[in-house]
């Protein structure tokens, strides 16, 4: 249990002498240095009609639905300020996966009870978009695994137990940090013909410049520009990219640079309405037209020079 809430009722009368009441407010109990604690709290992943998480209906080139689920064994960082104190493992409630109790320690040198707060984030203890393959799932370097952040941030230490070395903190909803963008491409040639490109790799930049590469947990430090994806295998079927724009106000154009399994460069801009920028949207662009195709003119000057 995170923490009882014990209401006491009173009935009758209560005379409240001045004399008797301290003035002096009580010291509050705070954590002693480099001390290991066990902390047991419950937690939610927030759903809301744009805010989804990575459980889908149906198969990923297709659904319309992703859910927010805790799946047993996830991990969550424990961060004080900007300093991860420690782990906590998720077991997923048995009747509705978006909540879980997650337990494990943390060690820490200065907890206050009642007044110092936490920050939990999810997969991973660094804040990283870069080296993304374009998998949703389960793989190795999948959004799934390394991208897909979650955070339950201004969470309060609501109980610091010295004898037994326990925390209890209140209950902590977890918000989806970034957008999913389910992307394909076709390239649209001067007569208006589309054909599918089978793209190896991609690389995003936003009009007004705010996606985000790395952050710190507290917002200490931020590197801002293009997200680059490199596919395992070369596809023509729709793959994922999840982005965080620190610009959610604005609609902007994102410009896709795609480089086929030949080696042959396509480019071309998407104007993504501000309503689909907020972290937790999922956007399906399959088979977004690219009309530019970089190519180097055909010369008529013979080479004899071999360098």
């Amino acid at each position: 249990m995170i923490a009882l809430v014990v209401a006491m009722a009173w009935t009758g009368c209560m005379k409240v002498e001045e004399e008797l009441i301290d003035p002096t407010p009580e010291e509050p109990i705070a954590a002693a240095a480099d001390s290991v604690w066990t902390v047991t709290l419950q937690a939610v992943k927030k759903d809301a009609p744009d805010t989804k998480g990575l459980a889908i209906e149906g198969e990923e080139a297709t659904t319309t639905v992703l859910k927010s689920v805790w799946k047993a064994g996830e991990e969550v960082k424990v961060f004080l300020e900007s300093t991860c104190i420690g782990t906590l493992t998720a077991t997923p409630d048995a009747e509705d996966a978006h909540k879980a109790t997650l337990s494990g320690t943390v060690t820490t040198t200065s907890l206050v009870e009642g007044m110092s707060t936490i920050t939990l984030l999810t997969p991973r203890e660094t804040w990283d978009y870069t080296g993304q393959v374009g998998t949703l799932l389960e793989a190795a370097g999948s959004i799934e695994k390394m991208y897909h952040y979650t955070a339950a941030t201004d969470v309060k230490v609501t109980t610091v137990d010295t004898e037994n070395n326990t925390i209890a903190t209140d209950n902590a909803t977890f918000v989806n940090q970034q957008s999913i963008f389910r992307l394909s491409f076709r390239y649209k040639k001067p007569d208006e013909s589309k054909t599918p490109i089978t793209a190896k790799s991609l690389t995003i930049t936003s009009a007004n410049g705010h996606l985000v590469q790395s952050q710190a947990v507290d917002g200490s430090s931020l590197a801002e520009g293009p997200i680059a994806v490199t596919l395992s295998a070369a596809s023509a079927d729709p793959f994922f990219v999840a982005l965080r724009n620190g610009d959610e106000t604005n609609a902007e154009a994102l410009t896709f640079t795609v480089i086929d399994a030949d080696g042959v460069t396509y480019r071309g801009s998407k104007t993504i309405p501000a309503e689909y920028k907020r972290s937790g949207s999922f956007v399906s662009a399959k088979n977004a037209s690219l009309d530019q195709r970089l190519q180097l003119a055909q010369s008529t000057t013979g080479v004899d020079t071999v360098l």
